[in-house]
């Protein structure tokens, strides 16, 4: 393997044309952060639409990794093209330098944004039997697979090595598919990195998160105005670790929040941008025709509410 530079950011987009627009969204949101960062994305995609992107580099994904879904994470080791990656998923956004998070990152082989915790803490019963005996492992590590931290060293690639051996006995093992489908690539890292010792960055909502606590942050991916909400006073929303108001480098849009007002408001930013609209009057176009429609049909219907449960 040919090692390009010292570092650079890998993102995924495979099987749905979809995924390598939110790619390339989560491409643009790095490069106006990081001028001067290599962005690579691995793809089985066609790119014929891309080829004026002179500012990105696309690697070609086997159908045989490309068809593992979530599982092909556990591949990022074959697409490594520096000493030092970031992959970020391509749901995610990026606001700010990276290299803070590099440099958090770098004392290890590869790493996450989270938190170990007791064996007990994950394993139950006759679990943390098999977790010791089976697996060799004395710990978990709890994390959000929105980023993978990967130094291209003989290390890191026994670590993926062993999370490929995990999944392979997915199902024997007993753990959980994810809508009794796929395979979740976070178990079979948790225990790789487990394995060989890799220490999770804290998880404090300075480096990565989602919207968990904050569903409605103020966001704005071409300023990198980000700001997000712990809500104290709600056990269901709150994460104890975080400060009242964070602002993370990158924000994971997973799941049904790749559909909300957030992301839409920002890959609408971004395509203005991408079109050669200044940011400022970008950010008033959405601001006036995302923002204040989405703010007063959620008033309208929060207002409708609490007048039939008062009247009711």
């Amino acid at each position: 393997m040919t090692v390009v530079q010292d570092r650079s950011v890998l993102l995924l987009a495979t099987n749905k044309q979809e995924y390598l627009q939110f790619a390339l969204n989560c491409a643009d949101s790095v490069r106006l952060h990081n001028p001067d960062l290599p962005i690579f994305i691995a793809t089985n995609l066609k790119v014929d639409d891309c080829t004026s992107r002179t500012d990105i580099k696309f690697l070609p994904v086997p159908e045989e990794i490309a068809r593992l879904y979530l599982e092909a994470k556990l591949y990022l080791n074959d697409f490594l093209q520096s000493e030092e990656t970031l992959f970020i998923d391509s749901d995610c956004l990026c606001y700010g330098d990276l290299t803070p998070i590099f440099e958090a990152c770098r004392e290890n082989d590869v790493t996450v944004v989270g938190r170990n915790i007791p064996i007990e803490g994950f394993w139950t019963g006759d679990g943390i039997k098999f977790a010791r005996e089976t697996l060799g492992i004395n710990k978990s590590i709890f994390f959000n697979g929105g980023f993978y931290y990967i130094r291209n060293t003989p290390v890191a690639q026994q670590i993926f090595l062993k999370a490929r051996e995990i999944s392979d006995n997915y199902d024997a093992y007993g753990f959980h598919r994810i809508q009794n489908n796929w395979k979740n690539d976070e178990i079979s890292f948790q225990i790789a990195l487990a394995k060989y010792d890799q220490r999770p960055i804290p998880d404090s909502g300075s480096y990565m998160t989602d919207l968990f606590t904050d569903n409605r942050p103020v966001l704005n991916v071409l300023t990198g105005k980000r700001l997000l909400r712990n809500i104290t006073h709600s056990t269901d929303r709150n994460r104890p670790q975080y400060p009242s108001a964070y602002s993370p480098i990158i924000i994971h849009f997973g799941g049904r929040n790749i559909r909300s007002y957030p992301y839409i408001a920002q890959s609408r930013l971004l395509k203005l941008y991408r079109n050669g609209v200044p940011a400022n009057l970008s950010s008033i176009v959405v601001y006036f025709f995302i923002h204040i429609p989405y703010k007063s049909y959620h008033w309208l219907r929060n207002t409708i509410g609490n007048f039939k449960k008062t009247n009711g």
